[in-house]
Parts: C-alpha cells; sequence; structure tokens
C-alpha cells in the first residue's frame, strides 16, 4: 500500500510535506483510510471466536472478512471508473509538478551565468552543451529551454505557481506563454497591468481547455497592449510569405503567412468543396480538401464538374464579425488615436482589425440588427419578422459554440439540439435549444451524460460520475462589468454515490 522502507505515518507525512499520493489522495484522506482499516481490522477480530483466534493467530487461518452486501456490477463499474479518474487526474498533478521543478532548475542555472566570469552567451552554450550530452538532446534545445524557463519563471510567477500546484496543465501554461509574448515585450505596459492580465488569464485557466483560453486570451491582452490593434495589423501584414517545409517521406508542409480575413475564406472555400466529395471517391475528407487546394493552385481548377464541386469557384466567403457599429461609422485617425478598444472578431476566434471590417462591410447588401444587453453583452434578441429563422440567429449569436464543457467548436460546425428531446416531449423554443457539435450531440443521446436547461441560456450537465458542470453564454459584445463565463462548466456541486466520491462543492451562485 505504501512506498518500500516507509510505514504508514511516514506515509501520511510525506503527502503533508508535499509529495503526492499515486491515487490522488491528500494526507487527510489517507489518515481516515488508515482509521478505517484499523476499525475494520478490529471489528473482523472482534466478531472471532476463541477458536478462530487462535487458528487466525497461529497463521493457519486467513482473517474472515465481515458479512457484508455485495457490490452490484454497476457499482463496481463505477467504482473503477471513479478509480481511474482519480489516478490520472493524480499523475497530471505529479507530472506538472516535475514540469515545474526542471523549470526551476533551469531557471536557477540561467540565473547563476551572470555571476560567473566570462562570456555570458559563451557560459550559455557550454552549460546548455553539458546538458544536451546528458538528455540526449541538441545543446540549441537546451539553449532554448534554458531561456524560456528562465522568462516563465520570471516574468510569469502567477502561471509556474498555478502549474506547479496542478492547477493548470502544461497546455494551460505554453497558451499563456504564447499570448502573453507581446504584452511582456511592450515596454509601455506597467508591471502591474501585466500581473493584472496574467491573474486573469490563469483564473479562467483553471476552468477551460487551452484552446478555449487561447481564444480569449487573445482579446484579453490586446485590450491591454498600449498599440492599436491597427497599427500593428499594418506592420504584420508586410511579413506576408509562401514557405515549403520537408516533412520526409515525399511529402511537404506548404504553408501561407497571410491575412486572417483571406485565409478564413479560402480554407471556407476548400472545406465547401470538400462537403460535396462523392460518396464512391475513397479519399478522407481531409485529403480531398488538400487535393482541392493543390488543384487551384497548379492547375488554376477544382476537381471537374462530374464531383460537383466546380461551382465552388464563384463562392463569396462568409465572414461573421462581431463588432461595435460606432467603429464602423468612425473615421481612421492617422495617428491611431480613436481606435477602438474591443476590436472585431473573426468566427468569434480571430482579431480583425477594423479597417478589414470597414471593406467587408462596405460589400454587405443587408444589415441586420443584433441587440445586446447592456451590461453583460449577452444577445438578447433580433429585429426580424422570420420566427425560425431569428431563433436560428439568435441562438447562433447566443453560443457562439458547442456548449458542451470543454468544447471548442464554432456554432457553424454544431448541430440545434432539444435540451429536452423532441420525442419525449420537448418543444422547440429558444429556452430548450442550444449548439451542441455532432460528436457530443451523439454523446448526449447515447451517454449516462444528462443536460438541462436553466434561464438565460444556463446549461448544467451531469456527468456519469455525478459531476455537475454549468456552461454559460460568453458575452458577444463590450461588458460594463466583469463576468464570470466560465465555457469549461463550473463545478456547481456533486451527487456521490460512493463512500469515496469528491465532497460537495459550495454552488456559487
Amino acid at each position: 500500500m505504501f512506498e518500500d522502507g516507509m510505514d504508514a505515518e511516514e506515509y501520511i507525512a510525506a503527502v503533508r510535506a508535499g509529495a503526492i499520493d499515486p491515487y490522488g489522495r491528500s494526507a487527510d484522506e489517507l489518515q481516515e483510510s488508515l482509521d478505517a482499516y484499523d476499525r475494520d481490522w478490529t471489528e473482523r477480530l472482534m466478531a472471532l471466536t476463541d477458536e478462530q483466534l487462535d487458528e487466525v493467530v497461529a497463521g493457519r487461518m486467513p482473517l474472515p472478512a465481515l458479512p457484508g452486501p455485495i457490490e452490484s456490477e454497476h457499482a463496481a463499474r463505477f467504482r473503477a471508473e471513479f478509480e481511474f479518474v482519480g489516478r490520472a487526474r493524480a499523475l497530471q498533478a505529479q507530472r506538472a509538478r516535475l514540469e515545474a521543478a526542471e523549470r526551476e532548475l533551469l531557471a536557477a542555472r540561467f540565473a547563476r551565468l551572470a555571476d560567473e566570469p566570462g562570456v555570458f552567451d559563451t557560459n550559455l552554450r557550454e552549460t546548455a552543451s553539458n546538458l544536451a550530452v546528458e538528455l540526449r538532446l541538441s545543446d540549441r534545445t537546451m539553449e532554448r529551454r534554458m531561456i524560456a524557463a528562465a522568462r516563465t519563471v520570471t516574468e510569469l510567477p502567477l502561471t509556474h505557481d498555478a502549474h506547479r500546484a496542478g492547477r493548470i496543465n502544461s497546455g494551460h501554461l505554453r497558451t499563456i506563454e504564447q499570448a502573453t509574448e507581446t504584452l511582456r515585450l511592450d515596454s509601455n505596459v506597467q508591471p502591474d497591468e501585466r500581473a493584472r492580465v496574467e491573474q486573469e488569464l490563469v483564473a479562467i485557466a483553471e476552468t477551460v481547455t487551452p484552446g478555449q483560453l487561447r481564444s480569449r486570451a487573445r482579446r484579453i491582452v490586446d485590450r491591454a497592449l498600449s498599440e492599436p490593434l491597427q497599427q500593428r495589423h499594418d506592420r504584420a501584414r508586410e511579413t506576408r510569405e509562401l514557405f515549403l517545409q520537408d516533412e520526409g517521406d515525399g511529402m511537404a508542409f506548404l504553408g501561407v503567412r497571410c491575412i486572417a480575413v483571406a485565409a478564413k475564406a479560402a480554407y471556407n472555400r476548400a472545406t465547401d468543396a470538400a462537403r460535396r466529395k462523392p460518396k464512391d471517391d475513397p479519399r478522407t475528407f481531409d485529403q480531398y480538401r488538400a487535393d482541392v487546394v493543390l488543384d487551384l493552385l497548379t492547375r488554376g481548377e477544382v476537381p471537374d464538374d462530374t464531383n460537383g464541386v466546380h461551382g465552388v469557384n464563384g463562392i463569396t466567403a462568409t465572414v461573421a464579425l462581431t463588432i461595435p457599429a460606432t467603429s464602423l461609422l468612425r473615421e481612421r485617425g492617422g495617428d491611431g488615436a480613436g481606435q477602438e478598444l474591443f476590436p472585431a472578431l473573426l468566427d468569434d476566434e480571430i482579431l480583425v482589425d477594423v479597417d478589414t471590417v470597414r471593406m467587408l462591410a462596405a460589400e454587405t447588401v443587408t444589415w441586420e440588427r443584433l441587440f445586446l444587453h447592456p451590461v453583460t453583452g449577452v444577445p438578447v434578441t433580433v429585429d426580424t419578422y422570420r420566427p425560425n429563422r431569428a431563433m436560428r440567429r439568435w441562438l447562433r449569436a447566443r453560443d457562439g459554440r458547442c456548449r458542451w464543457p470543454g468544447c471548442n467548436n464554432p456554432v457553424y460546425r454544431a448541430d440545434v439540439d432539444h435540451t429536452h428531446d423532441w420525442a419525449a416531449g420537448g418543444v422547440t423554443t429558444i429556452g430548450n435549444l442550444a449548439h451542441l457539435c455532432r460528436r457530443h450531440h451523439t454523446m448526449k443521446h447515447a451517454t449516462a451524460w444528462t443536460v438541462q436547461q436553466l434561464q438565460d441560456g444556463v446549461l448544467e450537465f451531469t456527468s456519469p460520475l455525478g459531476v455537475v458542470l454549468r456552461s454559460e453564454p460568453e458575452p458577444q459584445g463590450p461588458a460594463f462589468t466583469d463576468t464570470d463565463d466560465v465555457i469549461w462548466g463550473t463545478i456547481a456541486c456533486t451527487q456521490p454515490s460512493l463512500p469515496n466520491a469528491p465532497p460537495l462543492v459550495d454552488v456559487p451562485f
């Protein structure tokens, strides 16, 4: 049960000192387990007759278990699943602690290099080469790791501490590092503002997936930068390029660094072509889409009409943008003055400069108003007389993405699902509809997951293990007060059905 050479009390003391139990238990839980074991052992001894006790002491008879209810197959499966999840969670926490310890080790060695005689760069390369020999990695890789470790420990202390404590994983860490790189290089941003942004990102990272954190981090960091997005975009667009990278096995990676709107339009056009792939075509969806792009670039055409995709030549990309209407009417200042703090969003994912938005809006035939809640920024209605279309548009604006906890699939790749099944008497109303991608739409019907819709579009999911998570609509426009818009889902409560199930959590609402 415990490590070699350690008794139970020593093991619990090690856990209290900061070590993590392989099965994810705290020191108090281990102590309770030990006490329960002692109680069980005592009860089993007390139930023996004198003759049985003599047999047990002599080693001729094992200590019999107390009579009790037989565990059902469902309970056994539930317990095994619960232990599996707890074990995986503990391993992730252990991995985070070890990665953080390695980061601190590299950062400390990097810091000592400044006090050593000689040229700093030379000393760094020498140290990196010593590590590279032992770890069988390149010295350039180790040099980059040492520099990155020093920057993370010194410039992102809250992120480092959260990772070391196991509250976030390495994916969250890398996302925050990448998202804040521009902010940390901006000398006009005050240290307290950088700390505030980092604190906000860490708080979000503790409740969402790295992909969801990435989409939200862009907006949070953009608001804190001293240089407006328009000026940064004007400079960045000069870095447009086409590059080729050898991938081995006769394959290569062809990439284009370009304006986000053009990239998104090209991607959507190729995707639309692949959706028309004939059923008898042996190529996968991704293979077909890649072939469409290469046909356009090498021959100036898409597959012929027999494949049903030639018509994509005339497609005009549809771009969903969220931006205050006043930004479209405002003249651009030559010095960047008057730039909106809230940028436009391309399909709710990519920050877009205001000039590009104005260009797209100028070519739009129809304008439709979307009314936002004045405090939270959550869409509430649209001014159209066609109910069915209005409901779909309203739901797209409200949800933005698949509402399943942890999913970041955009709304245009999701189904409109009846929260209370239509076959079971559910009605087609806003309060009973929400977007779920095809994967999670299927899971909702085929697994033990359940969901109910509360007021204001809040979805309450219950996992097969009894954990309840809330998914709230994310504000789509500027908000005047802070909101707890957690995408992964706040753990509202649990419904334990086993003695070792997680304790009840107070609902913070």
